[in-house]
């Protein structure tokens, strides 16, 4: 088998895609086929498997974008314009994850919002996290608070409450021997798994108000509510994108 030397900064690079046990070898395979899907003619062609599965996908992202419309709720889509954003992929992510960002504050070496509602819409995630046998889409709440990352340490205590405060959360990262990821799934509830829309009114009903009082009284500098009208202009930006649909 081939040898592939890379730098520590490289390698370093490539250990913020990992999750779990995730090898070298299968983070570079993810991003080749990321790569590749985006820039090497790999379309979907009209009737086909990947056309249908696009499909779904772009409606997984316009159903929860108009059910958090519809509930008038303060949420960050997307922010970048590209060609992602203009498919109608309206929330961060790829063909194999969503994330929606209720607040501020990142994690700037996993470079994602530091707590999102999270759906895994292809068992890529799932399987390299020992999940395998869970049903897709999997949505569950996702922490992100990567040792030595921006604000890490005085972003700590805050992570720390809301993983007390709603309990059941699985670490699926480490980073030198220091937990860094950790996911609350949506499962074993008395609604099917799979639902997506239940899943996001099960977050907002019962989960975000309180993260909301954690983060209320915390009154973290990293971690904090969004603002309105910088919220408001890139959701009125994807709404005339989905006029034009």
């Amino acid at each position: 088998m081939p040898t592939i030397n890379v730098s520590d900064a490289l390698y370093a690079r490539l250990a913020t895609h990992a999750v779990s046990f995730a090898t070298p070898e299968s983070v570079i395979e993810m991003l080749l086929n990321e790569y590749e899907g985006l820039n090497v003619g790999k379309a979907s062609v009209p009737g086909t498997d990947a056309d249908s599965d696009k499909q779904r996908i772009l409606k997984i992202h316009d159903e929860l974008f108009q059910f958090l419309r519809e509930r008038k709720v303060i949420f960050m889509p997307r922010q970048k314009a590209g060609e992602r954003l203009s498919q109608g992929y309206w929330f961060i992510g790829n063909d194999n994850y969503l994330a929606i960002s209720f607040y501020t504050g990142g994690d700037t070496s996993n470079k994602t919002p530091n707590i999102t509602f999270h759906a895994y819409i292809s068992d890529f995630y799932p399987n390299s996290m020992g999940k395998s046998n869970a049903s897709i889409p999997l949505c569950c709440i996702q922490l992100s608070n990567t040792f030595e990352s921006d604000g890490w340490e005085t972003k700590q205590p805050l992570i720390n409450e809301i993983r007390e405060k709603l309990g059941g959360f699985e670490c699926n990262r480490i980073t030198d021997g220091i937990e860094g990821r950790w996911n609350r799934y949506y499962e074993n509830r008395n609604y099917n798994a799979t639902d997506y829309l239940k899943c996001l009114d099960d977050f907002l009903t019962n989960d975000k108000p309180v993260i909301d009082e954690i983060i209320r009284l915390a009154k973290n500098p990293k971690i904090g509510f969004l603002d309105n009208n910088r919220v408001d202009r890139k959701i009125n930006a994807i709404e005339k994108l989905r006029n034009q649909r």
